[in-house]
C-alpha cells in the first residue's frame, strides 16, 4: 500500500467532505444565521441533482463552447458496447453513485427544511 493513497479513499473523502459542510455552515450560521443553513442546502441540492441528472458522464460547459455534446455521445456509445464484466462493473459504479446521491439529497433536504423552519420561527 501506497503511503499515500489513503488520500484517494471514500472513506477520506467522506470525512473531508464532512469537515467541510461543518465548516461552511458554521461560518454561513454566523453571517445569514439559519437563513445561512437554509441556503447550503439549496447549493448542495444543486450540486447532487446536477451530478445525478448526468449520471457521471461529461457535464456541458456552454460558457467556454466545448463540445461535450459529442463527448456525451462517445461515452455513450462506450458504455452500450461494455460486455459481461465490464458492464457489471459499470453498473455497480451506477448504483453506488446513485446511493452516495441519495444519501446527500437526505441530508440536503434536511438541511433546507431545518433552516427554513428555524428562520421563519426565530429570524422572521
Amino acid at each position: 500500500m501506497k503511503p499515500w493513497s489513503f488520500l484517494y479513499s471514500v472513506r477520506f473523502a467522506a470525512a473531508l467532505g464532512t469537515l467541510l459542510l461543518a465548516l461552511a455552515s458554521a461560518i454561513m450560521f454566523l453571517v445569514l444565521g439559519w437563513f445561512g443553513i437554509f441556503i447550503i442546502g439549496i447549493i448542495g441540492m444543486i450540486i447532487t441533482i446536477r451530478i445525478d441528472l448526468h449520471d457521471g458522464n461529461a457535464i456541458s460547459d456552454f460558457d467556454y463552447g466545448s463540445t461535450s455534446v459529442t463527448m456525451f455521445a462517445k461515452q455513450i456509445r462506450q458504455r452500450d458496447q461494455l460486455k459481461g464484466l465490464e458492464r457489471l462493473r459499470d453498473q455497480n459504479d451506477r448504483r453506488d453513485r446513485s446511493r452516495l446521491v441519495y444519501v446527500l439529497n437526505t441530508v440536503w433536504l434536511s438541511m433546507i427544511g431545518l433552516g427554513l423552519a428555524m428562520f421563519s420561527v426565530h429570524q422572521i
